[in-house]
Formats: C-alpha cells, structure tokens, sequence
C-alpha cells in the first residue's frame, strides 16, 4: 500500500516516489504474489483527488510479480469515525458529512473485511489467482449519510440528522490540522468525485466483485 503523505507539499509526487521504490524492491526480491491495497477510482487517472495516488501504484505495480492483486476498496466505514464521536461527546448536534449529496448511496466497506480479504488473496494456492486481478471490494449493502445518521440516531436513541459541510468547513477543518492546500484540494476534488460519479465501481476483464460481511451497524458497535 502507498501511505498517503498528507502533510508533504506535493503527496501525489510523493506517491511517485514510494510506489517506484516498492516496485524496484518487488522486483530485486523476486516475489511470487504481490496483493496491492487499492481504491474504488484507481483505474482513473484524473479527477479523483487522493485517489490518483492509488493509481500511481497501481499503475508502478503492474507486472513487477507474476501474479498482481489490487484490491480496490470503498470508501471505508471508519472515515465516519470522526464525525460520530462528535455527535457522541455532544461537540455536534448533527453528523457531519463532506459528501454533498446526502441520499446519494455509494459502497462503503469497513476495514476488517479489507484484512480478511487481503489475508485471503496473500495466501490462495497460485491456481486461483490470475497474472492480473482486480478486487472490488464493498460492504453488504450501499450507504448514503442519511443511512450512517439513521445507523447513529438508531444506536443513540436519538435523532441525529446528516448535515453537508460546506467546503468554506472542510478547509477550514483541514487547515486546522496543518494539512497543505494541495493535501486539501485533493481531498476536496476526491468527495467531488463521490458525488459527481466520477468515482465509482468499473466493469472489465479479471474484475472481481466482493461484498464485505460487516455493516454500519456493526463497525459502530464495536467502537
């Protein structure tokens, strides 16, 4: 996986860099399987914001074992995190939510369906992976944050409405955290692209649909 470099000044030039360097050591170390932790949108290379870096290594990757595993996840269950234990520590009466779009449903997955779906593809007998294969991974059902709010106000007992921040907000919220402006035009132009559709789940050969096992309900019980 490429850890995004949130604080460097240019994280996608730095996404070039990690991903060229795991792609040199891939091949110096003659590895049998390398499975990649990937994004829906990867397969894009414009107009997806933080998302362009999984490209990048997508792209490094290729072809550098003999069997190349990228598994393109959701968007994950646990970015809500921040914006529940708002509404749980009383700091925010409403639940935050930097997709505009608030009945708009798109796949989220939560994080320990990636684990076991990346353990499982890290150890399948060589006969059931291909050279090239392409994970979609998502949880079993789509979300828009009116459903997360619902999930929320549910576990609650109470009301809890979703609420759009307006992008005055979200770099405001962004700045506070020392991120850069091109940290946080990326940011920005990625929950664009949620809600335009630009980022979004693609059909193709050795493409592999997976749903995950844990829902919303279940990620917010367990925290």
């Amino acid at each position: 996986m490429n850890p995004t470099a949130l604080t460097d000044p240019d994280l996608q030039a730095a996404a070039v860099k990690v991903s060229d360097a795991l792609a040199s050591a891939i091949k110096a170390a003659k590895v049998e399987r390398v499975v990649v932790l990937s994004s829906e949108g990867a397969e894009k290379n414009s107009k997806t914001g933080n998302i362009l870096t999984a490209h990048t290594l997508e792209e490094a990757l290729k072809g550098t074992a003999p069997q190349v595993v990228m598994v393109r996840c959701a968007s994950f269950m646990e970015n809500w995190n921040n914006a529940i234990s708002a509404v749980k520590s009383g700091q925010s009466s409403v639940l935050d939510s930097m997709f505009q779009k608030l009945d708009r449903k798109i796949p989220h997955v939560a994080t320990n369906d990636i684990g076991r779906v990346v353990a499982e593809y890290m150890t399948k007998p060589n006969s059931e992976v291909d050279k090239l294969a392409i994970i979609e991974l998502e949880g079993p059902e789509d979300c828009s944050p009116n459903d997360v709010a619902k999930v929320v106000s549910d576990a609650l007992g109470k009301t809890v409405p979703a609420a759009a921040m307006t992008e005055e907000m979200i770099r405001d919220l962004f700045n506070k955290l020392g991120f850069p402006k091109t940290t946080v035009d990326n940011y920005i132009e990625m929950f664009q692209g949620f809600d335009n559709n630009t980022i979004c789940w693609t059909t193709g050969e050795n493409v592999i649909r997976i749903k995950g096992k844990l829902t919303f309900a279940d990620v917010l019980n367990k925290n």
